[in-house]
């Protein structure tokens, strides 16, 4: 599969399944991002270290999020609500290009 298709795919997956979220480098409006992205609960496996079961995974697309990267100690909005990005996010690379960002939140 090549990024291109693995990026396609994920922006399928993202407009079928995903919702509105917004992302902040800080707690505040200034400077956030609007954005889809999937939001799920942490699966078992998952659950490790400072990952509770509590917390969720939201899950981006590089497409139109290049700007504004999630980064740890930044907050994610779901459903109005800001949440905290728990740890450092994983960035998922297919031949050295970014297709897919999975960021754990808490709150």
């Amino acid at each position: 599969m090549t990024p291109e298709q693995a990026i396609a795919a994920l922006d399928r997956q993202i407009a079928a399944h995903g919702q509105p979220v917004k992302i902040r480098q800080a707690n505040t409006a200034v400077g956030e991002v609007s954005a889809r992205a999937i939001v799920r609960g942490m699966k078992p496996e998952e659950i490790a270290g400072a990952i509770t079961q509590s917390d969720r995974r939201v899950v981006f697309s590089p497409t139109g999020i290049a700007q504004i990267l999630p980064k740890s100690g930044g907050f994610i909005v779901i459903d109005g609500a800001p949440v905290s990005i728990v740890g450092k996010p994983e960035l998922i690379e297919v031949n050295g290009v970014l297709v897919r960002i999975n960021v754990a939140v808490r709150g």
